[in-house]
C-alpha cells in the first residue's frame, strides 16, 4: 500500500503518541519535501519538530512536476499541493490529509483521503487502541480543533 502524508494528521498523531499508528497501519508512508521541511525545519521550537527523528516508516520524497505544485499552490499551502502532488505521481492508495479545503482538491483528482480521526477510527476497528474519546479529547487538548458535531458523531459511531 501507498501512503502519502500532509504535515497536520503526522503533528497531531505525535501530539498525542499515537505516530505509530501509522506505521502499524499502513508500513510505509511517504512525505514531499515541503512536509518535512514544515515539520523539521519551520517547525524548530514547536511541539513535534522532532516526529520525524525516531519514525523511519516516514520517507521523504522528492515531487518531480513541479508545474502542477504551482498550480496547486494558488489555492492551497505548499505542503498541501507537494502531498496531493506525490500522491498522483507515486499512485498512492490514500492520501493522509486533514484540511477541508486540500481534502476536496484531493478528492475532486479522485485521491482517496483519511484524516487524524479516520486514522484513529480504524485503529480503533483493528483493536489498536480502545476508544476515541480519550483520544480525541488528547487531540483537543494539544490545540487541534474538531468540530463539535464531528466530535459527537464520532464518538456515537464508535459506541462511546
Amino acid at each position: 500500500m501507498i501512503v502519502v502524508s500532509n504535515t497536520t494528521p503526522i503533528l497531531s498523531l505525535y501530539k498525542i503518541s499515537q505516530l505509530y499508528l501509522l506505521r502499524v497501519l499502513f508500513g510505509q508512508v511517504f512525505v514531499p519535501m515541503a512536509v518535512y521541511n514544515e515539520i523539521t525545519v519551520r517547525g524548530k521550537g514547536k511541539q513535534g519538530h522532532d516526529a520525524l527523528d525516531t519514525a523511519d516508516y516516514i520517507c521523504m520524497k522528492q515531487v518531480q512536476n513541479i508545474l502542477a505544485t504551482n498550480l496547486l499552490r494558488s489555492q492551497l499551502d505548499y505542503g498541501e499541493s507537494e502531498s496531493i502532488v506525490l500522491a498522483k505521481e507515486l499512485g498512492a492508495d490514500i492520501l493522509v490529509m486533514d484540511e477541508k479545503k486540500a481534502r476536496k482538491v484531493a478528492l475532486a483528482n479522485s485521491q482517496p483521503v483519511i484524516g487524524t480521526i479516520g486514522i484513529l477510527q480504524a485503529a480503533k476497528d483493528k483493536g489498536l487502541i480502545t476508544d476515541m474519546k480519550t483520544h480525541l479529547d488528547g487531540l483537543i487538548a494539544n490545540g487541534i480543533w474538531i468540530d463539535r458535531k464531528l466530535y459527537q458523531t464520532v464518538l456515537q459511531n464508535s459506541g462511546e
